[in-house]
């Protein structure tokens, strides 16, 4: 059996290091006919070709505890080393099933093909970058490599979400652009190392609510680093969008969207925002708590002027509201699985205090002319008669009011 995947050896014992995880290949058998010890031959790239072999009755302990998160490792007596392994959960839980069966000898040596111990070349075995052109190649029935960290499934005019993607446990670039995918399914979320989606020029606007669930997917509000759905015909931004914590790139130019969650504020680690040629009057107030790199807003009708619409709940805050407050402060993760359902779209569309916190059932909204050009070092605009555009702002207590109303 070979298990295609990521290790580091180490010796036992020792510090934990920053050692880089190489693309390697661990296969178990036999060394010959006549040899009926069972072997495990560990190959890593730029290492040894012919790869070094251990003894699996020389092998003092398996820790699989994190064996569900695609990690585990194995130590030997003798060298006294680990070998570290990072791949796919399903090919390690079934690489690991066999190394017990063979330590604990209830696996007859005659059935381990020889084979297994012949070197390969790792670099033709471990697929990481797939790139499919056209639809006549798409792999339909064999799917795609488990080992594969970047797909390109760009222009094949495809209209639904091909779920064996949702099997790629290593993946972390995925390049769905300019297809006609209305919605994705909720799986992906918890892909747990996708860092960039790329969604540009497909119909996702067309989406209903419920099929944005995927942006509340535990691993994916951590790992996200760039999202970008361009051109997608999106009238409104999900409220999900502001669970996305690690958010460093955001592309949501070429779309009709008329109003920003007052949550895009909350995305600290936001550096690139393109909100290009869209339908945007005024900014959520929220935003002014950002220190962005690029900032795109040319090509919307801003307002320039303040308006007189104001609203003011200013009241002693329910119990629902300020465990709600707690909850968005200390960034707890929450779904519809911890949480009763009903509550989870309140906690969505919170508003944002200029202070930071959160408001929901108590607050004060008005509207304050600032510049644009304060949260950004780079600003591109256009058809903006001043410098000064219309933000939303909101206030969860009079004494935030006094503090922040005027020092815009």
């Amino acid at each position: 059996m070979k298990l295609m995947c990521s290790t580091v050896v180490e010796p036992s014992y020792s510090p934990p290091t920053r050692k880089q995880f190489l693309k390697s290949c661990l296969s178990i058998g036999r060394q010959s006919v006549k040899d009926d010890n069972i072997y495990i031959l560990l190959q890593q790239s730029n290492k040894n070709k012919n790869g070094t072999k251990y003894r699996v009755n020389n092998i003092e302990t398996i820790f699989s505890k994190f064996v569900h998160e695609g990690m585990a490792t194995i130590r030997f007596k003798s060298p006294v080393e680990d070998i570290s392994i990072r791949c796919d959960p399903l090919q390690l839980k079934s690489f690991l099933h066999v190394l017990k069966l063979a330590l604990s000898g209830k696996m007859n040596p005659a059935v381990m093909n020889l084979s297994n111990l012949e070197p390969k070349k790792i670099n033709t075995l471990l697929k990481t970058k797939i790139v499919i052109k056209s639809a006549a190649n798409y792999p339909v029935l064999e799917g795609f490599p488990r080992t594969t960290e970047e797909l390109h499934l760009a222009a094949l005019e495809r209209r639904s979400f091909d779920r064996q993607i949702l099997k790629l446990q290593s993946l972390k670039f995925l390049n769905l652009s300019d297809n006609q995918l209305t919605s994705l399914p909720q799986e992906l979320g918890m892909l747990p190392n996708l860092q960039e989606l790329h969604l540009a020029n497909n119909q996702l606007g067309k989406s209903p609510i419920s099929k944005w669930s995927w942006m509340n997917g535990s691993k994916i509000v951590k790992n996200l680093h760039l999202l970008n759905m361009s051109s997608n015909q999106l009238k409104y931004v999900p409220h999900q969008l502001n669970k996305l914590q690690n958010l460093v790139s955001l592309f949501l130019n070429d779309n009709s969207i008329s109003v920003l969650p007052q949550g895009i504020g909350n995305l600290l680690k936001l550096k690139f925002l393109n909100i290009a040629k869209n339908n945007l009057t005024y900014m959520p107030g929220s935003v002014r708590n950002l220190r962005l790199t690029d900032l795109n807003i040319s090509d919307n009708p801003w307002k320039c002027e303040v308006d007189n619409d104001f609203y003011c709940n200013i009241k002693v805050p329910s119990l629902l509201d300020i465990a709600a407050q707690v909850i968005k402060r200390k960034r707890i993760y929450y779904d519809a699985s911890v949480i009763p359902f009903n509550l989870v779209p309140f906690l969505d569309k919170a508003n944002y205090c200029l202070c930071g916190l959160a408001c929901f059932g108590c607050f004060y909204r008005t509207f304050k002319l600032a510049k644009y050009n304060s949260i950004a070092q780079n600003t591109k605009f256009s058809n903006v008669r001043s410098l000064e555009i219309l933000y939303e702002c909101y206030f969860c207590s009079a004494r935030c009011i006094r503090l922040y109303s005027n020092a815009w």
